[in-house]
């Protein structure tokens, strides 16, 4: 009996956090084991443009990019070593799904200041 109220408890708990342990301020942004994705409507050649730039104003170091019209990726370091990826695949017409990763672990702040940084330079292209 004490065995079926544990499973059901972690169950539970399971479901709870499934459902509400992972949200973001950001509509249509998502914080899923360290890696940040968000959907924004524009090309992914585009968008791996402005990944670029955003990597440069963060002052990232050794920032390396290749994108095509279907998809693209943004590799950087910051200071204290931690790889930063940015991955970008066509999600629809007009549309592109982006992940950003910092470090093993992930970074939220910094994830969110490249995807702000993404947004800003997209209003210029």
């Amino acid at each position: 009996m004490k065995a079926a109220y544990l499973a059901l408890s972690v169950l539970s708990l399971g479901m709870f956090l499934a459902n509400f342990g992972c949200s973001t301020e950001s509509p249509g942004a998502s914080d899923t084991l360290g890696a940040y994705s968000t959907m924004i409507n524009s090309t992914p050649d585009k968008v791996t443009t402005a990944a670029q730039k955003a990597a440069e104003d963060l002052k990232l170091q050794n920032v390396q990019s290749q994108g095509t019209a279907i998809d693209g990726y943004v590799t950087a370091q910051t200071a204290q070593g931690d790889n930063v990826r940015i991955d970008i695949a066509q999600a629809g017409d007009n549309v592109s799904k982006v992940t950003i990763r910092v470090g093993a672990t992930g970074d939220e702040a910094v994830s969110k200041q490249l995807m702000d940084g993404i947004k800003s330079h997209l209003s210029w292209l």
